[in-house]
């Protein structure tokens, strides 16, 4: 299906649902909490005690840098920073484009009809890859994790940014295993992170084969992958596939089972159902809904629309 997004920045806002910190009065606390306003609205802290005046400057300064990023307002005060894990999820307000007449009033009933849907909860391309491609970070990951340095080496060298195109290519295994060493021990953890992504897909793609009524789908960037067929469907909750971590301290791999929910259940609205103005003779339709924490809205997206086409 030729539906568009991302088209233009607005198009895709996002703002996080976290977990509040406990609030308090300026003193004698460490950090100030704001709410950062952008495409995505997010929850930050700052080491250190803002006021309003503190605000009114950052936001003059930068407003001509940046016309996107502003604080919008300190919400209080604690001693401890914000944290990864004190985020709940996502609310998401997607505009989706490109789509012809029949097909977006279709989309619109289809979700004002059935509010309540239920994804399985894959990785998206952008675990896999940066946008233009080439989408093989999972591949330098499986490298890493079968200890074979030169064709990580191999891998990374592709993507044009990693390794730089003035970097001397190692002359022996050694060579290419003492590059990786002055690499950031993160980004390789997110390497194999990446390709525990691929490994967790294709566990849960078996899961749902298994379990429900399923059609086999191709995922750009992703690959083949089952999504159930009705809109009502019974599959395993969690789902556990075989995984691997870096360890930077003996700078290699072990293994590690990797959980992940795998049923994500949700509910979507749709209105603004209106000439496209960036594609001729087509319209666009807003699209909003809440999702986890890890979970990809543009899989929801994709989910959603290849099961209205198998209706």
């Amino acid at each position: 299906m030729d539906y568009k997004i991302k088209c233009i920045n607005e198009d895709f806002q996002v703002t996080e649902v976290p977990l509040m910190p406990r609030l308090a009065q300026k003193r004698p606390y460490k950090y100030s909490y704001f709410w950062l306003h952008a495409i995505t609205e997010q929850l930050m802290s700052a080491r250190g005690i803002l006021s309003d005046k503190d605000v009114a400057a950052f936001n003059k300064k930068h407003k001509f840098k940046n016309k996107f990023a502003r604080i919008k307002n300190i919400v209080g005060y604690g001693n401890e920073p914000v944290k990864e894990r004190m985020l709940h999820g996502n609310s998401f307000r997607i505009v989706v484009r490109n789509l012809k007449d029949v097909l977006a009033q279709s989309v619109l009933d289809y979700v004002l009809n059935r509010r309540h849907h239920h994804l399985i909860n894959y990785y998206d391309n952008q675990r896999f890859g940066m946008p233009g491609g080439p989408y093989n970070t999972h591949l330098i990951g499986k490298a890493l994790a079968e200890n074979d340095w030169k064709q990580a080496y191999e891998h990374a060298r592709i993507t044009n940014n990693i390794i730089s195109k003035k970097t001397e290519k190692p002359k022996s295994i050694s060579g290419f295993k003492e590059f990786f060493k002055t690499t950031n021990p993160k980004k390789l953890a997110f390497f194999v992170s990446s390709y525990n992504s691929f490994l967790w897909n294709k566990e849960a793609s078996l899961m749902v084969k298994k379990h429900s009524r399923s059609k086999l789908h191709q995922f750009p960037n992703v690959g083949d992958l089952h999504l159930p067929v009705d809109h009502i469907f019974q599959c395993p909750h969690i789902c556990e596939a075989e995984g691997y971590e870096f360890v930077p301290e003996k700078f290699g791999v072990r293994p590690k089972i990797n959980t992940r929910n795998m049923v994500v259940a949700t509910t979507v609205y749709g209105n603004n159902l209106e000439n496209d103005e960036l594609h001729d003779k087509k319209k666009k339709l807003t699209l909003s809904f809440f999702l986890p924490t890890g979970s990809y809205a543009t899989m929801m997206i994709k989910q959603l629309f290849l099961r209205l086409n198998n209706r």
